[in-house]
């Protein structure tokens, strides 16, 4: 179990601080509701040499101990690691957050084992939370947006999608639910909603950033971090 603070988000336009006790969480992939789309992301990987998967969409649990909200941490020297942006879905005593987050993957380990791929980076997650009851009634017109910004280079926009793109969080909820042990014990668990397909291929980049967007109510949630590797300190 890992305690982590949050700040939630009224629509009303007030907030209050929130404790979450996260004690389960799974990484959803390959969960756009267009196909086409589904199957340009599963082309990117495979650019990268990761196989397809059997069947969409996947899911993989990840250790409790590896979400953060740290906007930096460490990485290893290879430049095979990227993140994705993604919305989490947090359940905590009856109530359902939406969070902005990344799912920092291991890209080498990731065409070996997948699932021990997941636990090398953190989930990364913002400090603020929107309730998803605020946001059900126009969630396909959110936008799931993220940038990076090559070593030496300008911040460019790499995704850019509505959330129609994407399953909806209750679809994602009910799909989750079957292949949980126990389908009724939800409190405490954090489900990561899979990405979208990039816009442009990037070389090597040591920041990341996402951002979702209501227009409708005129807010975001936003989520950064930065990467140190570990050449910095250690020559090897």
């Amino acid at each position: 179990m890992k305690e982590m603070k949050f700040t939630l988000l009224r629509a009303s336009g007030g907030s209050e601080e929130v404790c979450v006790n996260v004690r389960k969480m799974i990484n959803a992939g390959y969960t756009g509701r267009d196909q086409e789309a589904v199957r340009a992301h599963i082309d990117e990987l495979k650019e990268e040499g990761i196989p397809a998967p059997d069947k969409t969409p996947t899911y993989f649990p990840k250790f409790v101990d590896r979400i953060t909200q740290d906007e930096a941490f460490e990485v290893l020297d290879e430049s095979d690691h990227s993140g994705e942006a993604e919305f989490a879905l947090i359940f905590d005593k009856g109530r359902i957050y939406v969070g902005a987050g990344s799912d920092h993957t291991d890209r080498k380990l990731e065409t070996v084992d997948i699932p021990k791929a997941k636990q090398v980076y953190p989930n990364t997650i913002s400090r603020e939370l929107w309730l998803l009851d605020d946001v059900r009634g126009h969630w396909d017109e959110l936008v799931l947006r993220s940038w990076v910004t090559p070593v030496g280079g300008k911040r460019t926009l790499l995704q850019d999608a509505t959330l129609d793109a994407m399953l909806s969080p209750d679809e994602l909820v009910e799909r989750v639910k079957a292949i949980l042990v126990d389908p009724k014990d939800l409190d405490g668990l954090v489900i990561y909603s899979g990405t979208v397909a990039a816009i442009t291929k990037v070389e090597y980049c040591d920041s990341f950033e996402v951002v979702i967007e209501d227009k409708k109510l005129g807010r975001s949630l936003k989520q950064f971090y930065k990467m140190h590797p570990t050449k910095k300190w250690f020559k090897g």
